[in-house]
């Protein structure tokens, strides 16, 4: 899986990245005994099926199968390979990467930390030319927004030159290398070779990461030039679809709310006031991305986007995808189609709290979108209105939230409980929920504390089932080693590398020979060495199988349930040789039947065990 990091490094990685540390930055946990359960990050769910163990280091969920390590974690959910991932943790925890200079990979790593230092000094520029005499104009803008010394101190606002190519002489001059510079997107070259700044006469807007890196900028024409807004396009470490606008600083708030606006001053404006938990989506419409980033940071979310036809279509939308990843979500609408700016400089921060305290929920808002443009004093309109009512409910998987509900707008729009609730079984969808049932049961069948048979293994499509029964109880007897190191002795004389099928030999030769030279060995550790998919069928094994009192009994058994997997493979081999002679092959047929019968005694004999 690795040819550029030593086991060593690896094991230093993991060992500092505590994974319920690591998984609390993206999945809000709750303690239950030895775990910790949230809803899953990598699949859609309304009752927590994921779960994180902390002696064991690793995290597993019941629903989606998803499995691993701290390492596997952060490469699904940050979506990077085994090597980014090693680097991602790395600086995570303040571990210096080995010095490997001629490998692809540290000339990315080397080139991203000179395009934060080129953005890092970039940012210092701008503010410098914002508070000098030549800063005028941008700060007679400011000034008429508002906005005070101590918020553009806080949010490093700064000002860019008119001048073509003034800031790249500048970085040339520092002796930034000029890859760095053209890729850090601040500056663009010509079709004859020469550079120029890409912003210019533009109030700026320094963007920074969740741990205050300078990772782009925005820009604000002070002129009639176009476009009015620009942005830093994506680069190395840019991507303005993973990040939001001051999150830095709202990640902060104590109440673990986040207030959602479209603009750089809206937010500005807002932390001005005291509103420090509002966050700016970054000049684009809501990704997933950006959604995982709210659920990890807050417990509710609030969208407070235009009041125009753009901005309700992007809050509908925001809606849905927020709430399909399973976020808290309500929407704060501002009186007479204004931003949060213009009402917090005319109504004081007062006003805007009490529009936060009037946010309607997901179902509320949408119900009320629709009535906008239905007339529904119309029967036609009425009918058609109720339907849509009736299609926001059935998506409601919660029978007491339901009723609540129907209850509600059965009496606010006149028609009967039992019509309203006819009209929304109607529309649900009754195959997903028995699916849903099915699978929650079998949730429940696997979740820590229960006991999987080994007989319940899945058959492969051809129905034959003893290839996978051995790998299987192959990675049983490498999980109990990993829990057990002491069991060591006894595994090794029952059943030695050379008896490992080769899907697991490699795994097995590494922790024998670990033992062997008296070094411990754990589960997370292990890990680390398989791939995505390997690491996630040990990871069930090791929350679904391991959990018996005695580990040397277990081995025992573990090891005569392979044998008689391997004779049963036997037989079945036996006898296909004995079906393909021909007859007139008497000696042959007689050794072949005299074997059978050894194997049928010794199948019987460890099915007695």
């Amino acid at each position: 899986m690795n040819n550029f990091f030593t086991d060593e490094f690896i094991e230093e990685i993991r060992v500092n990245n505590d994974i319920t540390d690591v998984v609390s930055e993206y999945v809000r946990l709750e303690k239950k005994g030895r775990y910790f359960f949230g809803l899953c990050p990598f699949h859609n769910e309304k009752t927590p099926s994921f779960s994180v163990t902390p002696d064991m280091q690793i995290f597993n969920c019941f629903g989606c199968n998803k499995g691993g390590n701290v390492i596997h974690f952060i490469m699904s959910i940050e979506n990077l390979d085994f090597v980014e991932a090693i680097k991602y943790l790395a600086e995570r925890a303040g571990i210096e990467l080995p010095d490997n200079d001629n490998s692809k990979g540290a000339e990315e790593l080397k080139l991203k930390n000179d395009i934060l230092s080129v953005n890092k000094y970039a940012a210092q520029n701008f503010y410098n030319n914002l508070i000098s005499t030549e800063g005028l104009s941008a700060k007679k803008y400011l000034e008429n927004r508002g906005i005070k010394y101590s918020t553009i101190r806080k949010f490093g606002l700064g000002y860019s030159f008119p001048l073509g190519n003034n800031l790249y002489k500048l970085l040339q001059e520092k002796g930034f290398n000029n890859d760095a510079i053209i890729k850090s997107g601040l500056v663009l070259k010509g079709k004859k070779g020469d550079y120029f700044d890409r912003f210019r006469n533009k109030l700026m807007f320094p963007i920074f990461d969740v741990r205050g890196n300078v990772i782009g900028f925005g820009g604000r024409s002070l002129d009639n030039s176009l476009p009015k807004y620009m942005n830093s396009p994506e680069t190395l470490v840019y991507s303005k679809g993973r990040n939001l606008y001051a999150l830095n600083i709202a990640k902060n708030f104590k109440e673990k709310k986040l207030i959602i606006v479209e603009g750089y001053i809206d937010v500005i404006t807002l932390h001005q006031n005291g509103i420090i938990n509002s966050v700016a989506s970054l000049g684009t419409a809501l990704t997933e991305n950006q959604g995982r980033l709210l659920k990890k940071y807050a417990e509710e979310t609030i969208i407070s986007f235009d009041a125009d036809t753009a901005g309700q279509t992007a809050t509908m939308k925001s809606l849905d995808l927020l709430a399909n990843i399973g976020c808290k979500v309500k929407v704060l609408s501002i009186p007479d189609g204004k931003d949060p700016d213009e009402y917090v400089r005319k109504n004081g921060a007062e006003g805007f709290i009490k529009l936060i305290d009037k946010s309607s929920n997901l179902i509320e808002y949408k119900i009320a979108s629709f009535k906008k443009n239905i007339d529904t004093n119309s029967t036609e309109g009425k009918i058609e209105f109720i339907k849509k009512v009736a299609q926001i409910l059935s998506r409601i998987d919660s029978e007491t939230e339901l009723e609540i509900y129907i209850k509600k707008f059965s009496q606010q729009y006149e028609i009967s409980v039992e019509a309203l609730y006819a009209e929304v079984l109607k529309r649900k969808d009754t195959k997903k929920s028995i699916k849903d049932v099915r699978s929650y049961s079998e949730r429940k069948s696997k979740e820590p504390g229960s006991i999987i048979s080994f007989k319940n293994i899945n058959k492969d499509n051809n129905g034959n089932s003893n290839n996978k029964k051995l790998v299987y109880s192959e990675l049983l007897l490498i999980a109990i080693l990993c829990l057990d190191n002491s069991t060591y002795k006894l595994i090794k004389d029952k059943y030695n590398i050379n008896d490992f099928c080769l899907e697991n030999k490699q795994i097995a030769s590494i922790i024998f020979n670990k033992l062997e030279s008296n070094a411990r060995i754990v589960s997370g550790e292990l890990l680390s060495l398989m791939d995505t998919d390997k690491a996630e069928e040990f990871t069930r094994i090791l929350k679904q199988e391991c959990n018996f009192e005695d580990s040397k009994k277990a081995a025992i058994d573990v090891i005569n349930r392979i044998y008689m997997v391997k004779l049963e493979n036997r037989k079945q081999e036996v006898l296909e040789a004995i079906r393909n002679k021909d007859k007139s092959e008497t000696s042959q047929i007689s050794v072949l039947l005299k074997e059978l019968n050894e194997l049928v005694f010794e199948i019987k004999k460890y099915s007695e065990l």
